[in-house]
């Protein structure tokens, strides 16, 4: 095949290193993660097709089975796992949406299947089957862009936990998560104030820790107090704790934090958990804050529904892209409907 296999080799050689690149500088833009991921996906496809062609059949011919079969027998794990971890989510937490997204997208999912194996009347006439038909194949393409963007986003997600390169802070930001009983550090937030104090212990000398938040509604002390306090009740020096208490959003933990560093330029590591930790990242790029993000580990019955809400966020948060994108999809197959009605 000459080129038609080599020149689209390079390329995603290419685009793999330039994506590796950015994930280990930045790491705080999903088509970073796509470029890595696609760009091996794309090279290592043509690289089985380059070896096929010299007579070495079986490593093209295993990664083929091997991209029909994990999708098909991965959807059912994934739909059972999100229907367990549904139930045992709203078991264990309160009853709201954002704890309810794996449940819902676990229904979801059967509610796909169940289109796709649906018997309609038969005395529906022609048209009407067609039309309905139509609405399906066009729910199960927007349900695949959907899938496809949160593969993306997850995947970008890991690979920036473990890719991104650390260098020495000025600061570490520690966001806040609420408070417990008023000013009680809950277990998620009492996470990430253990993780930031691992980090800062890799510096020498240590950066100063910034505990962000302020006082909210239910709450007796501003959060950035409570954080300082349970940071040097850990053996934290209390010089090196610098509170920041006027905060009510992420946005504001990250700016009104900015105002304590030495110049609004100076290198910071911001710590939240791991499901927030992408989100994270890509507000402070947009804040033009010089930043890493590490996220801190949460329990794992927890991360599924918030890794789901974080996508929904970041969803709303492009929606003019998507939504675009959504209405080239519902335009095509109107056009596509109107020629097979003219021509049936």
């Amino acid at each position: 095949m000459g080129w038609f296999v080599w020149a689209p080799m390079i390329v995603g050689l290419i685009v793999f290193v330039w994506g590796l690149w950015r994930m280990i500088a930045d790491g705080r833009r999903i088509l970073y993660g796509v470029a890595l991921i696609g760009g091996f996906g794309l090279a290592l496809f043509c690289g089985l097709v380059v070896a096929a062609e010299h007579g070495h059949l079986i490593p093209l011919g295993a990664f083929l089975v091997l991209c029909a079969l994990v999708p098909l027998f991965s959807y059912p794990v994934l739909t059972v796992f999100l229907l367990a971890n549904g139930v045992t989510m709203l078991r264990k937490e309160r009853l709201s949406l954002g704890n309810a997204l794996s449940l819902l997208a676990g229904l979801g999912m059967v509610g796909l299947v169940a289109m796709i194996f649906v018997n309609w009347p038969e005395s529906w006439g022609a048209t009407t089957r067609t039309v309905v038909t139509s609405l399906t194949f066009l729910v199960l393409t927007l349900a695949g862009y959907v899938a496809t963007c949160f593969a993306a986003f997850w995947a970008t997600s890991l690979l920036s936990g473990r890719l991104t390169a650390l260098r020495r802070p000025d600061a570490i930001i520690v966001l806040g998560a609420g408070l417990l009983d008023g000013d009680r550090v809950p277990p998620l937030l009492a996470g990430r104030l253990a993780k930031a104090r691992e980090v800062q212990q890799r510096f020498a000398p240590p950066p100063v820790l910034i505990p962000s938040g302020g006082q909210g509604a239910d709450e007796s002390i501003p959060e950035g107090v409570a954080m300082g306090r349970f940071l040097v009740a850990a053996g934290t020096p209390s010089d090196l704790v610098l509170p920041e208490t006027a905060s009510r959003t992420t946005r504001e933990n990250l700016q009104l934090s900015r105002h304590l560093l030495p110049s609004p330029d100076a290198p910071v590591i911001v710590v939240t958990s791991n499901y927030h930790a992408l989100r994270a990242g890509m507000l402070t790029r947009s804040l033009g804050l010089n930043a890493r993000v590490v996220g801190a580990p949460t329990a794992g019955y927890y991360y599924p529904s918030a890794l789901i809400r974080e996508f929904v966020a970041v969803m709303v948060e492009h929606r003019r892209w998507h939504l675009a994108v959504t209405g080239v999809v519902v335009v095509g197959y109107v056009l596509l409907l109107a020629l097979a009605l003219t021509l049936a």
